[in-house]
């Protein structure tokens, strides 16, 4: 059994890859950067979409309100990753909240600008044509095995996410999301993510300290994430 992290994580890295210099400089001219606070929202649920998005430095949770009028976490984005640039193609407005999750360096791309090099390069059209085929399999392998899984499954999954998310340049894993935050992502209750994170410490899945979460075991936590 190999549990697949990569089919639950986009690739939205890749947006410029091979684009001509040229658009590339066109790009640069377009953009600035924004230094972000915790807690700070990029732009809200039911907005329009004025730019594309570059996370250069911390992380931003992805949040959408469901019927019940609770906000859940739908995803991470860590640094190099791009976003914001799908209801900016369909001309809708954003589907989700952008929340600053620790401080954190954005480059924002004028929303008309970057349009208008997109229809120009067709290198960054067909990346964004690639990556929009994909982070559609992403959300659909997400919903499935989150409505279809228990909550310590569901917990496992997340926390695998989190783990890849989290890894620094020395390839060391210390995830600092709080446990409202994970519950959150894992469509659980922040009392049954305190027991499911004690249960995976007693069978030493993990360890904690103050706020951050170890995966010590990350081989029986994809075994408990598939069901096994």
């Amino acid at each position: 059994m190999n549990f697949n992290i990569s089919k639950y994580l986009f690739k939205s890295d890749k947006l410029f890859n091979q684009v001509q210099p040229s658009f590339m400089d066109e790009l640069k001219n377009i953009s600035k950067i924004l230094r972000c606070k915790k807690g700070e929202y990029l732009y809200h649920e039911g907005s329009l979409p004025k730019a594309v998005y570059k996370l250069n430095k911390g992380k931003i949770k992805i949040e959408q309100t469901g019927d019940d009028g609770r906000s859940r976490i739908v995803y991470i984005y860590t640094v190099g990753e791009y976003f914001g640039f799908r209801p900016l193609l369909s001309k809708e407005k954003h589907p989700v909240s952008a929340v600053i999750l620790e401080e954190s360096e954005v480059e924002i791309f004028d929303g008309k600008g970057f349009l208008n090099i997109a229809k120009r390069s067709p290198h960054l059209s067909f990346n964004l044509l690639e990556i929009l085929s994909f982070e559609f399999n992403v959300w659909i392998n997400l919903i499935s095995s989150l409505s279809h899984k228990s909550a310590k499954e569901r917990v496992a999954i997340i926390l695998l996410i989190l783990n890849e998310k989290y890894k620094n340049a020395d390839n060391r894993t210390a995830i600092t999301m709080s446990k409202a935050d994970i519950a959150s992502y894992s469509q659980t209750t922040e009392e049954t993510v305190v027991r499911v994170l004690t249960f995976f410490k007693e069978s030493a899945v993990l360890t904690t300290e103050s706020r951050k979460v170890f995966i010590k075991n990350k081989c029986l936590l994809e075994i408990i994430a598939e069901g096994f």
